[in-house]
């Protein structure tokens, strides 16, 4: 087997071309192609030595729906022992996982490692890693599949029905190297001609092709279920799901998410939020700090004059040259004035409204660092 030692400048400059090509594949919309599914996840199983389940392919148009109807499935089939979650972990996670995804971990990893030699463990696969395959994870998994990945585990969970086991199809194209890692694992079968055993590159094939054909998908000993792709995957500037007219991630059967720069919100909360709805007092009200900065940042900020006993208590400008203010007022339901010490981050560009008990900025920002403000410099980066 060739050993890769270095990438040529043709591959290097392959980079760039092959990380955009897998962010398409990735974020891509409109009808999975289940012909090509079908076809391979059957080979996955015959790779894995086992028998293909008997009832067909069961597609569901959300990855809500097939969380939960996968879950309450086995459970029906197992007479709620959970039994088959052991038995899917050793014969089709392990053994489907072994012989296609987790086996493309074992087998194909290691022989790419192996190929690549550990000189380049270090050098090229990192190389490819930082200019690829992470910016591929970054762009669909980070900031796309883990939104709906957390609101469905918190969907299944709330139910009380066991966690199914899942692929992420499109979604884990990259970042997911211990799974196969699609894009990685082409690019040095592909662009860089490494050459692996007949049975070790067909393994990756296959998972390649399942992965970027579908949105996730569930296999099991009894049944194997899959979902079809978003019909819409709408984003911000920076990448984040985000939409002020619609879900910005829907399904063909009308689920999905309402999201603001990357932030998760129930539709009533979208909704009075984008069209400017809510009052300072409620925004201040909210607990959760990323929920209330979005809510704040579509506020009319002429609003906040209109908080009963508002004052600026103190104003500074940071290190970086953003304001920096501890604000007060008071709300109906409290009869201590509240207090705010309203910041910037400087990397972010993300204006923060976080709780504080002093009048004074310094003050303030030590105690959002757990610290009394002789333990801290004002000097010190925010």
């Amino acid at each position: 087997m060739k050993y890769i030692k270095k990438l040529t400048k043709k591959q290097e400059e392959m980079m760039s071309k092959w990380r955009d090509k897998w962010i398409k594949i990735g974020l891509k919309t409109g009808k999975a192609d289940f012909k090509t599914f079908d076809k391979n996840i059957k080979l996955a199983y015959k790779k894995a030595g086992l028998d293909f389940p008997s009832r067909p392919v069961i597609r569901v148009h959300s990855p809500i729906v097939g969380a939960l109807a996968s879950s309450i499935a086995d459970n029906i089939i197992n007479n709620g022992k959970g039994e088959s979650f052991s038995a899917v972990d050793s014969a089709v996670r392990s053994a489907v996982g072994s012989a296609v995804s987790l086996a493309v971990d074992s087998a194909v990893r290691s022989a790419v490692g192996s190929a690549v030699g550990s000189e380049v463990v270090s050098t090229v696969r990192s190389a490819v890693d930082s200019a690829v395959d992470s910016a591929v994870d970054l762009v669909v998994r980070s900031a796309v599949g883990s939104a709906v990945s957390s609101a469905v585990g918190s969907a299944v969970s709330s139910a009380k029905l066991q966690w199914h086991y899942w692929f992420g199809g499109q979604f884990w194209v990259g970042g997911y190297y211990w799974y196969g890692d699609p894009c990685l694992t082409s690019f040095f079968i592909e662009v860089c001609k490494l050459k692996l055993d007949k049975d070790i590159k067909e393994r990756a094939i296959i998972y390649n092709k399942l992965c970027r054909s579908v949105n996730y998908f569930w296999t099991n000993k009894h049944f194997v279920m899959v979902c079809d792709r978003p019909i819409r995957i709408s984003r911000n500037e920076r990448g984040q799901l985000h939409s002020t007219k619609e879900m910005a991630i829907e399904y063909p059967d009308g689920w999905g998410l309402y999201i603001l720069n990357g932030i998760v919100f129930e539709k009533e909360w979208w909704d009075k939020i984008v069209n400017d709805r809510m009052s300072p007092e409620e925004i201040f009200a909210i607990n959760n700090l990323e929920h209330r900065r979005i809510a704040y940042e579509f506020m009319d900020k002429t609003k906040m004059k209109s908080l009963k006993g508002y004052k600026v208590l103190d104003e500074v400008v940071d290190n970086y040259k953003n304001p920096m203010k501890v604000i007060s007022f008071k709300v109906k339901e409290i009869d201590e004035p509240l207090k705010y010490l309203n910041v910037v981050c400087n990397s972010t560009g993300r204006e923060y409204f976080i709780g504080t008990n002093f009048d004074t900025c310094e003050e303030s920002k030590a105690q959002s660092f757990g610290f009394s403000k002789d333990d801290i410099s004002f000097t010190q980066e925010w």
